[in-house]
């Protein structure tokens, strides 16, 4: 392999990134009057705290910038599963196993959608329209305490498995990177992955201000390798690549898996509803249109690589993207696909870390009996530091002694976390809000989902049908 002095364009980018690292920003103090709130962090916007509304554009929102703001949340390091995950089962189901996760991603973020509507609609009727209506305070208004206590163990585990994976695979790149700019010594697994872990704590415990820049980086280098790849690779295609292989079987779990954990957002539509002025039918746009974007740029990375890939020539189903593209299209793909995978896995850690980081910052605040106006800002980023230790210690110590937990963590998060977490419970949310609202004469909201409890129970029972058969094997 060439050396990375030799190789411009990664080492631009390692650089920038390192240098908006280490700028000083100040801290963005949080300050939570409703107890625990899980931040939606996404790669273009800063979420709301359960205390205060706070839109991030005009006062009104635009349908583009909440679309924009899905679409950015869900497209991530899932891509660089995606065809490793597809290929046993080939281009035709995997685009059909991917359709069907975009459907339930939508049809759930409108069940997310109504909760939020009605939670925030019987705040405002009871005069408490400072309160949040995120998944924590939702959950607690329609399921109590024990609700509440089940929405953060599904967050956690949800984002503590995403932390897994991206730790083990950011550790991986760091180390080709570092084998790559010398030949003299070999830096090992733990290094890597301690190194990756130590860049996004520090920038996860400065809190949202350096996240926000560095996302910038990240998304700007994803959006333009991902253009020069397609671009590069596309006369390659061959249709025959495309058709031949197809085994409906590999739907599940693999596609299935990884495409509800790639196309999810649904933690961002609180924030959405929010930031359109709690205009249900404009947020339920914003919601179609953004989980529309994933699904496009999908099915163009699908039907890039595996139309470069003749399946039967394979030795093994455990493919590298940087090695088969690179064995095509030459160095320069080789360039693209690993400054596609570092800006992926980047923009998806530092979501990640951060939110994870500030949901343990929320546990240590409600273990505290100070008044909130009373913790200095000194305190505050002393229980971010610990908080970041919490979060992220047992995610780097996991994926050490797994180095390849890679695939394994991802489709664990998407059907255990991402199907309960964004499919079971906001359905159950629903059942409880709909039946309580209907005594308190509260309006139901526009644009909601047909089929009225029937459609909750169908989604109830499609959620179970997903998780218990994973539940099982793991047990197993």
């Amino acid at each position: 392999m060439k050396k990375l002095l030799c190789r411009p364009p990664l080492l631009l980018l390692v650089s920038s990134i390192s240098a908006v690292a280490f700028q000083q920003h100040r801290p963005l103090l949080y300050h939570r009057k409703g107890g625990a709130h899980l931040l939606a962090h996404s790669k273009n916007c800063r979420a709301t705290d359960d205390g205060e509304r706070r839109n991030t554009g005009d006062q009104d929102g635009s349908i583009a910038g909440a679309s924009l703001l899905f679409a950015g949340t869900a497209v991530g390091a899932g891509m660089i599963a995606l065809p490793a995950e597809t290929i046993n089962a080939g281009y035709v189901p995997s685009i059909f196993g991917l359709s069907v996760c975009w459907l339930f991603t939508y049809v759930t973020s409108i069940l997310t959608l109504e909760a939020s509507w009605l939670a925030f609609m019987r705040n405002n009727k009871e005069g408490k329209s400072g309160d949040g209506v995120g998944f924590l305070s939702t959950s607690k208004m329609s399921l109590g305490v024990p609700g509440e206590v089940i929405t953060a163990v599904f967050f956690w585990f949800l984002l503590t498995a995403i932390v897994v994976a991206y730790t083990a695979e950011g550790g991986k790149l760091i180390i080709q990177i570092a084998n790559e700019a010398t030949n003299a010594f070999d830096v090992s697994p733990a290094l890597g992955s301690l190194l990756f872990t130590s860049f996004f704590a520090s920038i996860a415990i400065d809190g949202t201000s350096r996240v926000d820049v560095i996302n910038r980086l990240f998304v700007f280098g994803l959006v333009s390798t991902f253009i020069g790849i397609v671009a590069s690779i596309t006369p390659f295609v061959e249709t025959a690549n495309l058709v031949d292989q197809s085994d409906w079987s590999g739907l599940y779990p693999s596609v299935i898996s990884i495409g509800i954990l790639s196309f999810g957002a649904q933690n961002t539509v609180p924030t959405i509803l929010q930031y359109l002025n709690y205009d249900p039918e404009r947020a339920k746009k914003a919601i179609l249109f953004g989980s529309l974007i994933p699904l496009l740029l999908y099915t163009i990375w699908e039907t890039v690589f595996l139309g470069v890939i003749n399946p039967s020539t394979l030795d093994s189903t455990d493919i590298e993207v940087v090695n088969v593209l690179g064995q095509i299209g030459g160095t320069t793909i080789t360039d693209l696909v690993e400054i596609f995978s570092i800006c992926a896995i980047g923009s998806s850690m530092a979501g990640a870390s951060v939110s994870l980081v500030d949901f343990f910052v929320d546990a240590i605040g409600l273990m505290s009996n100070e008044e909130p106006k009373a913790i200095s800002e000194q305190t505050i980023q002393g229980s971010r530091v610990i908080a970041a230790a919490l979060a992220l210690g047992p995610p780097l110590l996991i994926s050490y002694a797994f180095s390849d937990v890679f695939l394994t963590a991802l489709e664990e998060a998407g059907l255990l976390g991402g199907v309960s977490l964004y499919g079971l419970l906001p359905a159950l949310y629903l059942l409880s809000l709909r039946s309580n609202d209907g005594s308190s004469q509260i309006e139901s909201m526009t644009g909601r989902l047909g089929g009225g409890n029937i459609t909750l129970f169908a989604i109830i029972a499609i959620s179970a049908a997903l998780i218990l058969p994973e539940i099982a094997h793991v047990l197993d």
